[in-house]
């Protein structure tokens, strides 16, 4: 991951994130257990949530530096995560995700295939990250994942699984 202009400003700044203030080019941390921590960026919003990718590494403290950031990679595939639950209602028991930074003129790279299904078969639709949104054939809806945001159980899982 290229970053250019990375502000962190740590863990105990904002416990809490409204919805409206949520953007691409957020930095993420999220408490896994009692002693690992993972990291992700906000990809983009769409009407259903936000596009957000996850990084490979888990450190014991939810401080991570700019220079760590440069030498991580993407672990899973773009995921569509439930923002008001998870940054600003703290819905879930035992989730706690931070807004923790910010990459300035974040732009996603190679993200040009990256759909969402929802609908029935025969009347489906797919979006991409940017909110466009076309018609979808029955192998898209084969192929792509529902418009199903994910919350704090489910992300955990798939990076458990990584």
């Amino acid at each position: 991951m290229r970053m250019s202009t990375i502000k962190i400003w740590g863990w105990d700044k904002k416990p809490r994130t409204m919805l409206r203030f949520i953007k691409p080019g957020d930095i993420f941390c999220l408490k896994l257990d009692q002693h690992k921590y993972s990291f992700g960026i906000i990809v983009s919003k769409i009407f259903s949530g936000h596009v957000a990718e996850f990084f490979d590494k888990t450190l014991t403290t939810p401080k991570i530096t700019e220079s760590q950031l440069f030498d991580l990679k993407i672990s899973l595939p773009p995921q569509l995560i439930d923002t008001y639950a998870l940054f600003d209602k703290k819905i879930e028991s035992g989730s706690d995700w931070r807004i923790i930074g910010h990459h300035d003129n974040y732009n996603p790279e190679n993200m040009k295939d990256v759909y969402f299904v929802y609908g029935l078969e025969g009347s489906s639709k797919k979006i991409d990250i940017f909110d466009n949104e076309t018609n979808a054939s029955t192998a898209d809806s084969e192929k792509y994942p529902r418009l199903n945001p994910l919350g704090d159980y489910d992300i955990k899982l798939l990076l458990k699984h990584m």
